[in-house]
């Protein structure tokens, strides 16, 4: 124990112990305290009362005696679990921890950890319940010893070790009896399943560690390859983040690690995103340029030899019409303007006043010599990506589509007096 508490905390950390009552936080408290006396470093401890058992207040109670006992600050505050798992639709359990993590993150030093008192049976319990749930490589890496600010010390020692710790030494804490009801899925895994498997072997948890490590290590070494080859195939753009759909090509345990690198980069995290989620993308392999599939938050595109990755609230096409106002406009980040300066793009005009801003509308056209050409043609032989065409901004004189900045102006014959304006692209482009 002393090695992992040497590893990761020094005498300037800061270390913020939930502290439940139960016996794995009150194991934890005590034998940090103890090395504290070696490493003088700040210990601190903190309970959220969660009003859900009517022992809560003896709980509570007990903590503040154990801290003034042994001297550690602790914080305390109180949550309406219940109210806060029906104002936001979920679980008691879920909302439970959502309320603790905030509780902690709230009280702890800034740039300190917060120690939890989670051991290897609970790890066992976590990948028993990922699997029985559905999961894949990467959820069977379980819980790390440091994951940010948490800091899990006790990973490699049993819940018995633990137990036999705070009797032998005369230490107390409390009990929750809802652990001992299989009224929860993790209190079946603990009560149920955990002792069925180890009554056919008695070391089961360690061989489940075991693998874990072996999982582990494995996910490390794609994940690092998964990194190099989203790097080489991935470029953020305007409309999106475009991901080559040489991505295919690879190996399929790179490839969806790749394609979920791409969606969390768009999105910010993988939540409601899973195994078919991903395996969905590959029909957009051979897919015509336009065709899309929605994931939760997020849509991909087929463009090209490209896979474009975009926010669905993030690209909706601007539905205003923006005039010219005293010879300027703005138009979703481009500026349109009346200059005589030469070297900017520019279209001869007949009158700011007749001038409006617009994207395409069906059977918008464009004269060229000897004719007219759809806007939608003009847009293909430029090979624009059709998420960029429907936020592209058209330059209309009256009903007259006069320029497409940057790719086509109207053919047309240019008289004296006419006003040169010019166009500065958004900035996000």
């Amino acid at each position: 124990m002393d090695e992992i508490f040497a590893k990761y905390i020094g005498p300037e950390d800061a270390v913020l112990v939930a502290l439940s009552g139960g016996p794995d936080s009150v194991y934890l408290l005590d034998r940090l305290r103890a090395y504290r006396s070696g490493c003088p470093f700040l210990l601190e401890a903190a309970h959220l009362h969660h009003g859900l058992r009517e022992e809560a207040e003896e709980d509570l109670s007990f903590v503040r005696d154990l801290c003034d006992r042994w001297q550690i600050p602790l914080y305390v505050e109180r949550a309406d679990v219940s109210a806060y798992a029906r104002a936001a639709h979920l679980g008691i359990e879920e909302a439970g921890r959502v309320l603790r993590y905030d509780f902690l993150r709230r009280h702890k030093r800034p740039g300190g950890m917060i120690a939890l008192g989670h051991h290897l049976d609970d790890q066992a319990e976590t990948l028993l319940f990922r699997l029985i749930r559905g999961t894949g490589p990467e959820g069977m890496v379980g819980m790390r010893v440091r994951e940010g600010d948490l800091f899990r010390p006790l990973l490699f020692t049993r819940k018995a070790e633990i137990i036999a710790y705070l009797e032998a030494a005369n230490i107390p804490y409390v009990t929750d009896a809802t652990n001992e009801a299989p009224i929860y899925a993790r209190n079946k895994i603990r009560l149920e399943i955990l002792p069925a498997a180890e009554s056919i072997n008695e070391g089961f948890v360690e061989s489940l560690e075991r693998f874990r490590r072996m999982i582990q290590a494995d996910a490390e070494y794609l994940r690092a390859a998964a990194h190099t080859e989203f790097h080489r195939l991935a470029m953020c753009k305007r409309e999106g983040l475009f991901l080559s759909k040489a991505v295919f090509d690879l190996p399929a345990s790179l490839a969806d690690r790749v394609l979920r690198m791409a969606a969390e980069k768009m999105r910010g995290d993988l939540q409601n995103i899973g195994y078919e989620h991903i395996r969905s993308l590959y029909g957009l392999r051979d897919a015509e340029s336009g065709k899309g599939i929605d994931l939760p938050g997020v849509r991909i595109r087929s463009s090209y030899d490209a896979l474009v990755f975009e926010r669905q609230d993030q690209y909706a096409a601007p539905t205003q019409v923006v005039p010219l106002k005293d010879g300027a406009a703005t138009f979703d980040g481009h500026r349109f303007f009346i200059t005589e300066d030469r070297h900017l793009p520019c279209v001869y005009i007949r009158d700011p006043g007749d001038i409006r801003i617009r994207t395409r509308r069906p059977g918008d056209r464009i004269a060229i010599r000897g004719g007219m050409k759809k806007i939608k043609d003009v847009f293909i032989d430029a090979k624009i990506d059709r998420g960029l065409r429907d936020r592209w901004p058209l330059v209309v004189e009256g009903e007259e589509v006069v320029w497409v900045p940057g790719l086509r102006k109207a053919y047309r014959q240019e008289e004296k007096g006419w006003k040169k304006l010019a166009w500065r692209p958004s900035k996000k482009a």
